[in-house]
């Protein structure tokens, strides 16, 4: 019988340069898996990060570079390049992995997914985590055949972050295993007095794909049906950014300047949820699996969520929150001014929220299920 896996015989591959989104996973397994060898491609945000926090880190420092195109036609026709750029980086590695008795190699990117497919060809297993959407009628489901085809290739299985996302690869015939995201813990639970005012904050990047024109319009309606609700929006860039005026002029038609206001990015928002009184995740296209959703769950905030994605699949409608239809401001206002007009129902949200929330969606969890995950590929 093999021994079983532990985290030092695991290699996460990263971007160096990745600040937000998906750097903050390898946060997470660094700061629960203290053992685990993590590959940085390149110095930046990431890199310096798991330097300053003493992670096990090998620098891939090479001044060739992956520049996988976002137009899919032209990221094929540089596919050739891109294995043979692959392959010189695998190459990199067997020394230090030999050293480090190195297994399993986990990714979360394409140009990551194709060195750790040089090295399944090598002898280590090969784990590709998925965190973002694939587009299924992508170029006449050209795009999805290419990426079952490359899976078949380079991954010896397949961790989507959802049962949404796991559905654009059952083609693929790569084992998955589904692993939602989780959050650390940063503050203990803390109840916030009862409305009024309802405080509410909505975040993200400030772009009409996360819906924040939803969250405004929703919280004017309410105000406009004698609700005293206030916005925070966090997030940005707040300057130079044609949607953010957009939202401006919406606020200053409706006279809602002291009610509603954007507060740029924020790096303590954690340590703000608990002075809210319910999230709004707005997202218009299908969020895969958000990690604000579970950091608001671990934190006790509860949530009016757009029901796309997996978004349905961690907000319990009506228990830890409410779930609406994605776009469609005028429902988001009725579940604001229900909760409003409700104290004791929102109170009860926010506990189940938390409960839920250290239960399933702290970094524990996911640490077991990845191990489990990652053992399986030697049973």
């Amino acid at each position: 019988m093999n021994t079983p896996l532990t985290p030092t015989n695991v290699a996460m591959l990263v971007n160096g340069q990745e600040r937000y989104g998906i750097a903050t996973i390898p946060r997470l397994y660094a700061q629960h898996w203290p053992d685990m060898v993590f590959v940085s491609f390149g110095r930046g945000d990431l890199y310096e990060w798991l330097s300053a926090n003493h992670a096990r880190t090998v620098l891939i420092d090479s001044t060739d570079r992956f520049a996988i195109r976002k137009n899919l036609l032209r990221a094929m026709s540089d596919y050739r390049r891109h294995l043979h750029l692959a392959r010189k980086h695998a190459d990199e590695l067997h020394a230090p992995f030999a050293d480090q008795d190195i297994r399993v190699v986990h990714t979360h990117r394409l140009t990551e997914q194709l060195v750790a497919g040089m090295l399944k060809e090598d002898g280590y297993k090969s784990v590709w985590q998925i965190n973002n959407n694939s587009s299924p009628g992508r170029l006449g489901g050209m795009s999805r055949r290419f990426n079952h085809r490359l899976a078949r290739w380079g991954a010896d299985l397949l961790l989507p972050a959802s049962d949404f996302i796991a559905g654009n690869w059952k083609g693929s015939s790569v084992p998955m295993r589904t692993i939602h995201n989780a959050a650390m813990p940063v503050a203990d639970f803390h109840e916030v007095p009862d409305p009024p005012p309802m405080r509410c904050l909505v975040a993200g990047r400030l772009e009409h794909s996360k819906g924040h024109h939803s969250a405004v319009a929703a919280v004017i309606a309410a105000r406009d049906a004698g609700c005293d609700v206030r916005l925070d929006i966090y997030g940005g860039p707040v300057d130079d950014n044609a949607y953010a005026d957009q939202l401006r002029d919406t606020i200053r038609q409706a006279d809602a300047e002291q009610h509603i206001e954007l507060k740029g990015f924020c790096d303590d928002l954690r340590q703000r949820h608990r002075d809210y009184h319910l999230g709004l995740q707005c997202r218009i296209d299908p969020e895969p699996c958000s990690l604000w959703v579970c950091e608001t769950m671990v934190d006790g905030l509860p949530l009016a969520a757009s029901a796309t994605g997996g978004t349905p699949e961690l907000v319990q409608d009506g228990q830890t929150g409410m779930l609406y239809p994605a776009g469609d401001a005028e429902a988001l206002a009725e579940r604001i001014i229900q909760l409003y007009r409700d104290a004791d129902r929102l109170k009860t949200m926010r506990h189940a929220a938390y409960e839920r929330g250290r239960t399933r969606y702290l970094m524990d969890r996911m640490g077991e299920e990845t191990m489990a995950a990652y053992n399986s590929l030697f049973a």
